[in-house]
């Protein structure tokens, strides 16, 4: 499998699903919904799997999600009620999951799955 690289980019969020809210002003959130939207044509490629690192929750080593067909989380609590009903349906890959694991556990970190 050959991985062609890409920049890293940091994604910065508000609280909780931010997008999916109501805000004074309404418009607070539109230039990120923006950029997100431009990323692909910002890299020139359509990237074909994102990495996503998150620290919203402890595991005594870096915890790798390999499933096919992921549930989207709710790591947030307090908000409107239509939040909690949100659906990512994006797919999952065990395969670059997989890569991922090996990659840490190749650099000594504890890993797990």
């Amino acid at each position: 499998m050959t991985i062609d690289k890409l920049p890293t980019l940091f994604v910065p969020h508000g609280g909780g699903p931010c997008f999916f809210m109501d805000w004074n002003p309404p418009d607070a959130w539109d230039r990120m919904a923006a950029w997100l939207r431009g990323v692909d044509a910002m890299l020139g490629v359509r990237p074909k799997a994102v990495l996503v690192v998150s620290a919203h929750w402890e595991a005594p080593a870096f915890t790798v999600n390999t499933q096919a067909a992921p549930e989207l989380l709710y790591d947030y609590y307090g908000f409107p009620a239509h939040t909690y009903e949100l659906t990512y349906p994006a797919p999952g890959s065990p395969q670059w999951a997989d890569q991922a694991r090996t990659l840490l556990a190749d650099a000594g970190l504890p890993v797990a799955t």
